[in-house]
């Protein structure tokens, strides 16, 4: 049986990704409908055929099984609910939608599809943190975690890619910056707040992506302090993520668990340049890098210290991928 899959923002890098992941998994897909929200003048690529993109804005929801949105604009949500009263199952990422009040989160690996929701896949923050810590939190009795993330630019799409280029561009003609997409100046810059802030100080990101990692990590989920900062990177989180917890948890049996972790590079050579970058490493890549591994504490408290990172656009498609797959496979 084949299924009709509807993309909005697919003229965006997660959705151009995220047909290079359902390529590779060679699904029975009959029919791709390119949605955009700006103007319809691009195309993308499946399976080697050109594909226009139509407006979504009048798209008749019954052509298609499945609704995907390959997007963080908030113009995607009115289309959305859309989708949901035309009785259309939507997919779409949980940092993006999860104030939605029919949003249900899904592990890529444990997906199940309750009916007349949005389903929820995991952001690339949640995702990555998740791959290091599954193979700890249990074993070495991990009790705390605090990250600091260091988000790409193109979490926000083409629009944030852009607004990065413009605004490098301005500085360096010694004009002014003009800034749409993030609140503050990307470039050069550091903005420590990714989405609204919340009245406990947290802001919406940092909530959803905390739900998620509780999602993901289940009923070994150690208590999460997060920080989200936007960085002038245009692809690859870079993420700090101090590990707290009692006498199991040292830097060589953190180690010993992470060589052998499905999903993980484990990068720790002491030399200049023996340390993972977004640039160098992530690219192109579902893996997560991880180094600069160090140990803290003394007695009962220890700590661990590492650094990771990953390429959030391919994690992400391979997370949406993966539940398509997954929906595919129960009809």
């Amino acid at each position: 049986m084949t299924i009709k899959l509807a993309v909005i923002g697919a003229d965006e890098p997660l959705a151009e990704a995220l047909f290079k992941e359902l390529e590779e998994r060679n699904l029975p897909i009959g029919e791709v409908y390119a949605l955009t929200l700006g103007e319809a003048e691009a195309n993308t690529t499946f399976n080697g055929e050109e594909i226009p993109c139509q407006p979504v804005a009048g798209f008749d929801w019954a052509q298609a099984d499945l609704v995907v949105i390959a997007t963080r604009s908030h113009a995607a949500g009115h289309f959305v609910d859309v989708a949901l009263a035309a009785k259309r199952p939507v997919l779409g990422l949980g940092e993006a939608l999860a104030q939605h009040a029919q949003a249900v989160g899904l592990d890529p690996d444990h997906a199940e599809f309750p009916a007349g929701k949005l389903w929820l896949a995991p952001d690339a923050v949640a995702s990555l943190i998740a791959r290091v810590l599954r193979p700890l939190v249990a074993s070495l009795g991990v009790e705390r975690v605090d990250a600091f993330a260091n988000l790409a630019v193109s979490a926000m799409g083409r629009a944030g890619i852009d607004e990065l280029h413009e605004q490098v561009s301005q500085l360096f003609s010694l004009s002014g910056i003009d800034n749409a997409v993030f609140p503050l100046q990307i470039a050069f810059n550091l903005i420590p707040q990714v989405g609204d802030i919340l009245a406990d100080g947290r802001t919406q990101a940092e909530q959803a992506t905390q739900q998620a990692l509780g999602r993901l990590l289940g009923a070994n989920a150690p208590a999460c302090h997060l920080t989200l900062s936007w960085t002038p990177v245009f692809y690859g989180h870079g993420i700090a993520l101090h590990l707290a917890g009692g006498a199991g948890l040292s830097i060589e049996n953190v180690r010993t668990r992470l060589q052998h972790a499905p999903g993980i590079v484990l990068m720790d050579e002491h030399m200049p340049g023996g340390c993972p970058t977004p640039v160098t490493d992530a690219a192109e890549s579902t893996d997560v890098f991880v180094g600069r591994l160090r140990a803290a504490g003394s007695g009962d408290n220890k700590s661990v210290q590492l650094w990771l990172v990953g390429d959030n656009v391919r994690v992400e498609a391979a997370n949406l991928a993966q539940i398509v797959e997954r929906f595919v496979v129960k009809q």
